[in-house]
């Protein structure tokens, strides 16, 4: 089916301000969410002033770097981030002490830390922690490089590191008080509420009915925010690994559905009565599959018609869409939510990779941030201006493995620190303090701009770095030292600094060694594809069990680059880099065809499982030409992107036809009684041939951005 774009008129300002728009609309939960982050930095911000202890702006900010997935990863999030700090504070003060005495070995000093703490950002398999860690030595690093005694120097970072406890101890308790808040399970309830919000639309049209405005920004917000935070839960939650591959493939699905959902509210085709009875049929359909999960029950198999025809086409997709979630999500092993243990905790725990010696990139990361975070460091000692010391905390908040994700968080961080700095630093100083009398005064200041910052923190992965950054750059300005602080020397040596950190990292470590997102999006859609073409090559004859564990074990990692994949695509739009049309159709090939590439692997494995099963020797048969039609289809799809769409895959339209017919007479034969397993053979391989040559219909034209489809 066609692929209707957005309208290319659409000027850069409207795009911006739908994206703030999509990012900052309330969603359920986020209210919860953003009132136990503010009552977490308040009260760790009251504590301090109250009690005097020194190091607030870390102890304020520390509570945003922990897990808030479920309470008992909030615990472990907070052990682990204490831990460590505990160990860097203890590495400080014997450290510094040793080579306090000789200039140039506390050069030394400050530069093995510096190095140290990018290869644990890159080697650690906990990246909170070790950003935590990099915070407390940056901190560290200047409180040593200031005129005073030893005595206060240990004095300062071990209440630093007191205010940082204090911070994990508070969120523990407040994520464990407000425990009936947290959502049993994130993901199960984030792909609900998705078809929720595309049933009511159905509804609407088949009802004939006015199309609520509330109604479609909510559907747009959902096309537009992705699934990235959902992935990275995903990923590091505790879910067995086929079930991780299921819930994958249909947050990919769910996510495509609330796409089309705004296609189809954006477009002007008009609606037929057909259309209209479609509309109802798939919302009833998504009614039963939300009914099957509130249950925590498999979704029963829906059956819709293969060859409807349809005046609307957009129909045909979401109707395809829906059938391809019900099928990824059937399954006979084990009911839907498997009562497995929440997302946010992983089941082995492992502090470092497992190439923590092994692999050359974790040194050539370390020498690019060190090199980038020393040059900011010789900068500011050599003019004697220490209040730049925020740029080796830029160097680290921004450091990344590719150039895209680093620009990206450069951005945001530059642009949390103007507001957070610039706007309501210098604004709040110069308005508001003068007037503060009180602490609970202060409280109330301070607990506004937190929930600015949070509220921006906890929208999707494009902007939400912004809003901590908000925060910690506010904290910075505000929380130096006891009492109202309306000097706006702190604020300017923030907002230099951050700029001093962040041009060091584009002279340094955007060229050294550097990878970029483009590039690699681009090598791994290709590998990809050509693995998937690859799989019917592992088979062992005769052997049907060993041939489903490796097929298993092989799409397994193929959905993990699936998720870098998409979370590389997003990241790639901030390279500056000149575009080839490769690389764009690469990009467009990635968008159109992931989910449904998703899909193929979930198929692909329940119809070898079923087919290991059954017995009937005629039906092994014709499973076999299935899986031999499937595949020689696969590797025509494979070549033709391999090939930048110049080539049009070619399908064998009698082969085809001969295997769906086949099929067909198989399923309705009356006569004929089937066991289960051998039914579902059936089903699956007339799954498996329609999703094949969707997907074969759905690649993009190299030449004007359509797919092969339309000139068809």
């Amino acid at each position: 089916m066609p692929v209707i774009e957005r309208s290319s008129n659409e000027s850069a300002l409207d795009r911006v301000f739908s994206l703030l728009q999509t990012e900052l609309t309330p969603y359920p939960g986020r209210f919860s969410l953003v009132a136990r982050i503010v009552l977490a930095c308040t009260s760790v911000m009251a504590l301090v002033m109250v009690f005097r202890i020194p190091g607030a702006a870390l102890g304020a900010y520390y509570p945003l770097l922990l897990s808030r997935d479920s309470p008992r990863a909030t615990l472990k999030s907070a052990k682990m981030t204490a831990g460590i700090c505990i160990l860097g504070t203890t590495e400080v003060i014997l450290g510094a002490m040793l080579f306090a005495a000789s200039p140039f070995m506390h050069f030394l000093w400050v530069a093995a830390n510096l190095f140290a703490v990018f290869y644990l950002i890159s080697s650690l398999q906990v990246y909170d922690a070790a950003l935590a860690l990099g915070l407390l030595i940056a901190n560290a690093i200047a409180t040593w490089d200031q005129p005073m005694s030893a005595d206060m120097k240990v004095k300062q970072t071990l209440f630093t590191l007191l205010s940082i406890l204090i911070g994990c101890a508070i969120s523990v308790a407040i994520e464990f008080l407000f425990a009936r808040t947290h959502s049993a399970d994130r993901i199960l309830s984030a792909i609900e509420l998705r078809l929720s919000v595309s049933q009511r639309l159905l509804h609407s049209y088949a009802e004939d009915c006015e199309i609520d405005p509330a109604l479609a920004v909510e559907i747009h917000r959902y096309g537009m925010r992705g699934t990235g935070d959902l992935r990275d839960l995903l990923s590091h939650s505790s879910y067995e690994d086929d079930y991780k591959e299921h819930l994958a493939a249909v947050l990919a699905l769910s996510n495509r559905l609330t796409e089309l959902m705004d296609v189809l509210y954006r477009s002007p085709l008009p609606f037929t009565v057909a259309d209209r009875g479609w509309c109802a049929t798939i919302a009833d359909n998504l009614s039963a599959i939300n009914a099957s999960l509130l249950q925590e029950e498999s979704p029963v198999w829906i059956d819709l018609p293969v060859d409807a025809t349809l005046s609307h086409p957009i129909l045909v997709e979401i109707e395809r869409t829906v059938d391809l979630i019900t099928q990824s999500f059937s399954s006979d092993d084990r009911a839907v939510h498997s009562h497995l243990p929440e997302p946010g905790e992983s089941r082995q725990p492992h502090l470092f990779a497992g190439d923590f010696f092994k692999n050359n990139a974790h040194l050539r990361f370390a020498l690019r941030g060190g090199f980038s975070a020393m040059a900011c460091y010789l900068v500011y000692m050599s003019v004697g201006w220490t209040g730049l010391n925020a740029s080796i905390a830029t160097c680290m908040l921004t450091a990344l493995t590719n150039t895209g994700a680093a620009r990206h968080k450069q951005l945001m961080r530059f642009a949390g620190v103007i507001i957070g700095a610039c706007v309501l630093g210098f604004g709040i100083q110069a308005l508001i303090l003068p007037q503060v009398d009180s602490l609970f005064a202060f409280a109330l200041v301070f607990a506004s701009v937190i929930t600015i910052g949070a509220w921006i923190g906890t929208s999707g992965p494009r902007i939400a770095y912004c809003g901590f950054q908000i925060i910690l750059a506010y904290d910075l300005v505000n929380l130096n030292r006891f009492g109202i602080s309306t000097s706006l020397v702190p604020a300017r040596d923030v907002v230099l600094g951050i700029a001093l950190g962040i041009a060091a990292m584009w002279l340094i470590f955007d060229h050294l060694w550097a990878t970029s997102a483009t590039d690699t999006v681009q090598s791994l859609f290709l590998s990809s594809l050509q693995r998937i073409g690859g799989l019917d090559e592992r088979s062992t004859p005769g052997n049907q069990a060993s041939t489903f564990q490796e097929f298993l074990k092989e799409s397994r990692a193929i959905n993990r680059d699936f998720d870098r994949l998409r979370a590389l695509l997003d990241l790639s739009v901030f390279e500056p880099f000149p575009r080839t049309e490769e690389e764009i159709y690469i990009d467009r090939c990635v968008k159109t065809l992931m989910p449904q590439l998703r899909a193929f692997l979930l198929l692909k494995a329940g119809f070898l499982h079923h087919q290991s099963i059954a017995a009937n020797e005629d039906q092994s048969d014709l499973a076999l030409e299935v899986q031999h039609q499937v595949s020689a289809t696969i590797d025509s799809i494979v070549q033709t992107v391999s090939e930048y769409g110049q080539r049009r895959a070619s399908p064998d339209t009698e082969a085809e036809r001969f295997l769906l017919s086949r099929i067909k007479r198989e399923i309705d034969n009356p006569e004929v009684e089937f066991k289960d397993d051998k039914t579902m053979v059936l089903r699956l391989s007339l799954s498996l041939l329609n999703l094949v040559y969707s997907l074969r219909l759905s690649i993009p034209n190299a030449s004007d951005g359509a797919p092969l489809s339309q000139a068809q």
